[in-house]
């Protein structure tokens, strides 16, 4: 009679740890079972007699994690999620001046409709600049968004987004963005606090951003990818829309969620002063 020892293997944020390698020892110290985990983190080890297991899981720059399992007959025993700590804290790129890619980069914002579901849009122009120092905390962010590049496939509520009830992209073109403070969060990402004007309004923002990986592109450029999400309040920014429907629900709702999935291209090693 044989059994089954299953878990899913994520990060401490929840994203699945595909790869991940689970390796089940006997009481003995004899290795009796070796799997990897699939793209959703799910791996299986099979084919295991009645007994007391240590189950250990490795994963490249994480840090090794163990668990006990005891099989009993041929019923599958079941792990769980098993969270596994980044080693050496949450990543970091290469310290230097980092240029956003607008052509493999998005920024997104969604807004909740009539209380039921969400619109989102994306901005189609927009540059930035990333600055890594030797000391992550000292880096910095500048992002500039032209706001009449609002885009949500729908062009009649694109210019309502344009006009002066919402972006007035015609007498503030630009929005910015800037951060010079980046703070560790958890062992898979940091803070990074900064101000968001738009509209001529200057307000404190704070995303959560995560450092995805280096490559090196097929064009001979280093890139790196950056992901950063965080919450608006449309009302800070002058933005008080307000049209209900006969309930009393709001049609737009008064909070943004922003998504900004960011490719930069390594353009220095020297940080000015």
């Amino acid at each position: 009679m044989s059994a089954t020892i299953t878990a899913r293997v994520a990060t401490s944020s929840g994203r699945p740890l595909d790869g991940a390698v689970m390796t089940v020892m006997s009481q003995a110290g004899e290795q009796r079972a070796i799997a990897r985990a699939n793209t959703e983190g799910a791996v299986v080890a099979g084919d295991l007699d009645t007994g007391t297991y240590t189950v250990v899981i490795t994963a490249e720059g994480y840090q090794p994690t163990a668990r006990v399992a005891v099989v009993t007959g041929s019923s599958p025993v079941s792990l769980g999620e098993i969270a596994a700590a980044r080693a050496g804290g949450a990543p970091t790129p290469q310290p230097g001046r980092w240029d956003i890619d607008p052509g493999h980069s998005v920024i997104e914002i969604s807004v909740r409709h009539f209380g039921i579901a969400s619109i989102k849009g994306r901005f189609t122009d927009f540059t930035g600049q990333i600055e890594v120092g030797e000391d992550i905390e000292q880096s910095s962010v500048l992002a500039e968004i032209k706001t009449a590049s609002i885009d949500t496939e729908n062009e009649t509520r694109d210019n309502h987004l344009r006009s002066d009830a919402f972006f007035d992209a015609e007498q503030y073109p630009v929005a910015e963005f800037r951060a010079v403070q980046v703070r560790p969060a958890t062992d898979e990402t940091w803070t990074l606090a900064g101000s968001l004007t738009l509209r001529g309004s200057a307000v404190p923002v704070t995303l959560e951003l995560s450092c995805l990986g280096e490559v090196e592109d097929p064009w001979g450029g280093h890139r790196a990818a950056f992901r950063a999400t965080g919450t608006l309040e449309r009302t800070d920014f002058g933005i008080s829309f307000d049209d209900k429907l006969l309930s009393g629900v709001a049609q737009i709702g008064s909070t943004a969620k922003v998504v900004l999935d960011v490719q930069a291209v390594r353009s220095s090693t020297h940080i000015s002063d």
